[in-house]
């Protein structure tokens, strides 16, 4: 059997606003798709509004990604200039640069800077559209996510907490560093796994999350509790366990950390690694 595929040099024609003349024909833009896994190339070709080429000597353009929503940026990109005088140039843009970039749709948009530092929208179409459609698109590649470790450092200063597991009296706990719970990639999956690494360890411990845009961890007020798949509590006992614990948990914060309480001073540091992939 034989299986005919294709291979498209695709190039987005988009508009910057140099005359009055909307010309005799409208244009419109095509929807961008970005593909996980591998390395893409999207090519431009800046025109003006009569469709003659821009000449893009001493001119810097720059490509964002937002969410359609929120209008958060999730990417900003110098496109390379391929052709001055033929107002070509081409966004390159390595596989890393969108591994954590839910797949779904988004806008886009492009605007020029000269040597003056003096800004133009560029349109995506000739109704003066200033954004386009963009798609990412997974499952092209293999895309593998990164693990990240939480730490525990022994400087960290320790709190008390209300009385949520084994100890009958206030309870002090020992945070860990914080790492990020990958909101950007988790627009449409916000499911997460943690694994958590015990010697010998008698006592409980919370994952926790904040909204927060910088990680605190020592405003405690700012953190709330995830409650882990298949728990009724949000805290989990373990009891002299000396095992690596693997739990899912789903959550959009922006960032993850672990908390625990220790049932005697012999068990602190005894958590000895705690791994998260998003």
């Amino acid at each position: 059997m034989t299986v005919t595929v294709y291979v498209y040099d695709d190039t987005h024609t988009v508009i910057v606003n140099t005359s009055a003349n909307q010309g005799s024909t409208t244009m419109y833009d095509k929807t961008i798709k970005l593909y996980q896994g591998i390395d893409n190339t999207v090519k431009f070709a800046l025109k003006d509004n009569d469709r003659n080429a821009v000449d893009l000597t001493n001119l810097t353009v720059t490509f964002n990604i937002f969410d359609a929503t929120t209008n958060e940026s999730i990417l900003a990109r110098p496109l390379t200039v391929t052709n001055a005088t033929k107002g070509l140039a081409q966004l390159n843009l390595p596989a890393s640069a969108i591994d954590n970039v839910a797949g779904t749709f988004y806008n886009y948009s492009l605007y020029t800077t000269n040597a003056s530092s003096e800004q133009q929208v560029v349109f995506t179409d000739l109704n003066e559209a200033a954004k386009g459609t963009l798609e990412v698109v997974e499952g092209i590649a293999s895309n593998p996510r990164e693990t990240e470790q939480i730490t525990f450092e022994s400087s960290n200063p320790n709190f008390t907490k209300q009385n949520l597991g084994k100890s009958a009296t206030g309870e002090t706990w020992y945070y860990s560093s914080a790492v990020s719970g990958a909101s950007e990639r988790n627009l449409t999956s916000a499911t997460h796994t943690i694994a958590l690494y015990s010697d010998g360890f008698d006592g409980d411990f919370i994952v926790e999350g904040s909204m927060e845009s910088t990680a605190n961890t020592t405003s405690h007020t700012e953190w709330f509790h995830i409650k882990l798949d298949g728990e009724s509590n949000d805290y989990v006992s373990l009891t002299n366990a000396t095992t690596i614990a693997s739990y899912n948990f789903t959550s959009m914060a922006k960032w993850i950390r672990v908390i625990y309480l220790p049932t005697a001073p012999a068990d602190i540091g005894k958590i000895t690694k705690v791994l998260v992939r998003n």
